[in-house]
């Protein structure tokens, strides 16, 4: 077990890492072969901060957040492998057992003081991140930082690999260990035992506007970028939504995407975006979940000015996306490198996701942020379930000399109060 202190980091400090892996060792020469739309996904990563209170957390020591993995590692071992690649250049995943890196820090702050601070993005310093590569057989494909707080309460972050499984799968996983740690029995289905749920309407395959090829990255799985991204997040309510914005149509997130759309599009002037990437939860995806892409990915393009068009318009737009899941499953080879999130200004609906499923304790979380790592130029808009039922937090990520611009938008229009 190593320790890193690090000085100057702020209220969080003192790691600690050491490496968690599964109870029972995997199948000599087992391995776990991504499909394209998982390739797709290789330069991206999710981050996601589960905060428990004092209350229910005070007394959880290191052994107790790490026994309950054991089992859940035993169950999809591959999230514990580490990349190869084939003699065509393609990766695929060796389930060898490496484990999962593990890091304790503290936070001196309380939860209640934490939280307090209302831009959410705070929370991407909970969580530990390292991408894969440049060496492939040593890089972890998830980090779990365990930090506590001085109250006694607990954050638990995770740093992803997207390539291993959309936000469902994430929340999956954190789902099964928060069952192991309930002592109850827990199951995850191989993806061989789905059915593929994105079947290809059309019979010729055309090429998919929601990705991007980006020049070769070699071993060093990060996104190229450009221009520096910064983030920032903040909360509204369902019913601010319909007083503030009243558009025809039921779809929360479509009329959410098309206003803060119409407000990067009045920022931005003359580099008015009419071709959107949208995520989202597929209504068909197989319960019970597994690890693995199956977000619905597509594509919306427009030939109007978006600054300019009514609201009503922009949404009736976005609701007539094309699923591009096929064609992107069928053109990622693996050896290329492509880009999803950013390609093009992308809107990401978590708010499905059951993030506050996980009970530790009896107890859900006092508050769970996700969000994106390496996301492209044009940026991203992710928007995560609230605590409430009607919250909604949004996370902004776009281009650093753009942000004010677009908070001014936001605010003018009434989305943001002028405190954000």
């Amino acid at each position: 077990m190593g320790r890193v202190q690090e000085e100057g980091s702020g209220p969080v400090h003192g790691f600690r890492l050491s490496t968690v892996s599964a109870s029972q060792p995997s199948e000599t020469g087992t391995t776990h072969e991504p499909t394209g739309l998982d390739l797709a996904m290789k330069l991206h990563y999710l981050k996601a901060v589960y905060i428990y209170s004092a209350e229910t957390a005070r007394d959880l020591t290191v052994m107790h957040v790490k026994a309950p993995l054991f089992s859940v590692f035993d169950q999809i071992p591959y999230i514990i492998g580490r990349f190869r690649r084939h003699d065509s250049g393609r990766p695929y995943i060796k389930c060898n057992d490496c484990g999962t890196r593990f890091v304790e820090s503290h936070c001196d702050l309380t939860v209640e003081e934490w939280l307090r601070v209302p831009d959410r993005s705070v929370d991407e310093s909970l969580v530990y991140h390292q991408p894969v590569g440049p060496e492939l057989a040593f890089s972890p494909l998830l980090y779990i930082q365990m930090t506590r707080f001085s109250c006694g309460g607990l954050a638990l972050g995770l740093s992803w690999a997207h390539v291993m499984g959309d936000p469902f799968s994430l929340s999956h996983f954190f789902n099964l260990w928060a069952q192991a740690f309930a002592g109850e029995k827990i199951y995850s289905p191989k993806t061989s035992e789905l059915e593929r749920v994105f079947q290809n309407p059309n019979s010729t395959v055309k090429k998919p506007n929601s990705i991007k090829r980006v020049d070769p990255v070699g071993d060093l799985w990060v996104t190229p970028n450009n221009s520096k991204m910064t983030t920032f997040s903040f909360n509204l309510t369902v019913n601010d939504l319909k007083s503030h914005f009243p558009v025809n149509g039921d779809d929360k997130f479509e009329i959410l995407s098309g206003i803060i759309w119409k407000c990067i599009a009045t920022a931005r002037g003359e580099s008015d975006p009419v071709t959107i990437t949208v995520i989202r939860s597929d209504p068909k995806e197989l319960k019970p979940r597994a690890v693995r892409n199956g977000q619905m990915i597509s594509s919306v393009h427009v030939d109007f000015s978006v600054a300019e068009a009514s609201l009503e318009e922009i949404v009736k737009a976005i609701g007539e996306a094309n699923d591009e899941r096929f064609a992107i499953d069928e053109i990622v080879d693996g050896i290329s490198d492509f880009i999803v999130y950013g390609a093009n200004l992308t809107f990401v609906d978590m708010s499905e996701v059951d993030f506050y499923e996980a009970n530790v304790t009896g107890k859900s979380p006092e508050s769970v942020y996700c969000n994106v790592q390496g996301i492209g130029d044009d940026g991203a808009v992710v928007v995560l379930p609230g605590v409430v039922e009607e919250e909604r937090v949004v996370t902004v990520t776009l281009p650093k000399d753009e942000i004010e611009k677009v908070k001014w938008e936001m605010k003018k229009c009434g989305l943001i109060t002028p405190l954000v």
